[in-house]
């Protein structure tokens, strides 16, 4: 393996033993024991994606909207505690990007 390949493979190593991976992993196989409750939360988690990629919509009333819509589900156990979980894993995965990004030139042909 080549040393990029291992720097990666050792990432991924510090990612998986990191606690917010751990905790999201434990929230994810609680979840995934309730079909009915995963459904919903993917639905939930659907809806929020692609209401982010509206361009002409109030935002604010939309998620408010929507929160409103989906607050029963989040009020059952655990459900916020494996959303929080999944946002700080993508968070850990952002700041990786970002840093990559940031230390590395790299042109995207358009100011940022």
């Amino acid at each position: 393996m080549d040393q990029l390949g291992e720097s990666i493979a050792n990432l991924i190593e510090v990612v998986k033993n990191s606690p917010e991976y751990k905790e999201y992993q434990r929230m994810r196989e609680l979840v995934h024991q309730e079909p009915e409750k995963e459904k919903a939360i993917n639905e939930f988690r659907k809806r929020n994606f692609e209401l982010h990629k509206c361009r002409n919509v109030d935002l604010y009333a939309e998620m408010n909207r929507l929160e409103g819509e989906f607050a029963p589900l989040r009020a059952q156990p655990y459900v916020n505690e494996y959303l929080a979980a999944e946002l700080a894993v993508c968070r850990m995965v952002q700041r990786i990007n970002y840093g990559l990004m940031r230390e590395i030139e790299f042109d995207l042909g358009f100011e940022t």
